[in-house]
């Protein structure tokens, strides 16, 4: 394990330099000559998430017995779904990072209307990040404004129904059922993804004996989903080589560099920032699913365990507020623990070149996500030799992003729709390995 993460560092480190640098004058072709989306203000309000929902009876486990991964367990019909559209909580078989079976939940949803012929296609939705207690999964509340469920369903799932696809959206381990927490924890996130996907490919009278078409599978995260959508692809071909998935969506995904320099930056942070519950997410799933390489003293300060409390009852904006009343340097110890960032390393996505093509979008005025940061994965995908189309907005954030990927060309609805259709996937890799800012010739974002 140490020599695969001192090579991972070492071309990840390449990478995010290479990528800071080519970040500003990165070709035109991967640069969308749009206006930023404008999120109207009920919107915006409504997909906030300040609501920590209850936890139902349907999300505690009593008598689940282990059994085959992607095995449908239980579901029940969520009530007063819009007009077109059903709506299910499912929960599922799925394995912890040792293999044992652990019972994941999800959201399933489908057009409310007679399957077209082969049935509907399928796409395991990757939520973004909404905390990892077991109240916070989007399956919970997924029609109730401000909470983590509405945060998804209104710019991604509700869309992707309306489109005439199913959508299964896990909510990975520990949000939901109990298991280990899961943030950013790629190959965790990736087994609820692929599970929820064959939980529901077999038709059942429990969900409505909707119709899937196995030979039309895709993948579609944004940030933590991002990631964890590009992780399942990765862990795809040796995890689940059964389901046939011809290509993922990547939206400003939330990649961390297991570098120490830059991490040991971002623990300094003199000031109080999202990046608190990141960080606090960060160090509780690492902790609980890396304990060879690290424990939670390692990483946190007192004043940060302290804030850990927290994690197990409260959720998206309400858990943010609650801890960002300190600056991040004191919550963390640093330099921060070697341990954790052999454990990123070993987290991360961007180790083996992907079989399934890719887009992956970002907004260059994302202050979540640094398009660094993104930039510099797409050049390690292309340097891995995976099939990278790479589209940017220059004016759009981390909100807007949500919904500007689908309602501007080049759409990410088409890019998957052409995918199913057998079209050969697009690729502007050569355009993002240029080597030197030098060579590069572009626009100056």
């Amino acid at each position: 394990m140490a020599t695969r993460t001192a090579a991972f560092i070492g071309t990840l480190a390449a990478a995010v330099l290479g990528g800071a640098a080519l970040f500003v004058t990165a070709p035109a072709t991967s640069l969308v000559d749009a206006p930023a989306y404008v999120v109207d203000e009920a919107t915006a309000d409504s997909i906030d998430t300040p609501i920590t929902p209850e936890l139902i009876d349907f999300y505690k486990v009593q008598s689940w017995q282990p059994g085959e991964p992607g095995t449908l367990v239980k579901a029940q019909r969520i009530p007063d779904a819009p007009p077109g559209v059903q709506m299910y909580r499912i929960m599922y078989q799925s394995t912890d990072l040792q293999g044992n079976a652990i019972p994941v939940t999800a959201l399933f949803a489908a057009p409310d209307t007679t399957s077209p012929e082969g049935g509907f296609p399928l796409v395991g939705f990757a939520h973004g990040t909404t905390g990892i207690g077991q109240m916070c999964g989007i399956s919970h509340t997924p029609l109730t404004p401000q909470t983590p469920g509405y945060s998804a369903w209104v710019p991604h799932i509700e869309p992707l129904v309306r489109q005439g696809w199913a959508v299964v959206a896990s909510d990975y381990s520990g949000m939901g059922a109990p298991g280990p927490s899961s943030y950013l924890v790629g190959p965790l996130e990736a087994r609820g993804i692929l599970d929820s996907m064959r939980a529901v490919l077999p038709a059942s009278a429990t969900t409505g004996n909707i119709a899937i078409n196995a030979s039309e599978l895709g993948i579609y995260g944004k940030s933590q989903g991002g990631e964890a959508a590009m992780s399942a692809l990765q862990l795809a071909p040796s995890y689940a080589p059964d389901l046939e998935i011809d290509g993922g969506v990547i939206l400003a995904p939330g990649f961390t560099p297991p570098i120490q320099g830059v991490l040991d930056a971002v623990a300094s942070n003199p000031t109080s920032t999202s990046q608190n519950m990141f960080v606090l997410l960060i160090a509780q799933s690492f902790a609980e699913n890396y304990p060879d390489l690290v424990d939670l003293d390692d990483i946190l300060s007192p004043a940060g365990q302290e804030k850990t409390k927290l994690l197990a009852t409260t959720c998206g904006t309400d858990l943010a507020d609650q801890v960002s009343d300190v600056p991040l340097s004191q919550l963390l110890n640093t330099p921060l623990a070697t341990g954790l960032v052999s454990a990123l390393s070993e987290a991360m996505p961007g180790t083996e070149q992907l079989e399934m093509p890719i887009v992956v979008v970002q907004g260059l005025e994302d202050v979540t996500i640094l398009p660094q940061f993104t930039h510099a994965q797409v050049m390690s995908q292309c340097a891995l030799g995976s099939t990278v189309w790479y589209v940017r907005y220059p004016f759009d954030d981390h909100g807007s992003l949500n919904f500007q990927a689908r309602v501007s060309d080049p759409k990410v609805t088409d890019w998957m729709q052409a995918r199913w259709e057998g079209q050969k996937a697009p690729s502007n890799c050569d355009n993002q390995l240029l080597g030197t800012t030098a060579q590069a010739t572009g626009v100056n974002r």
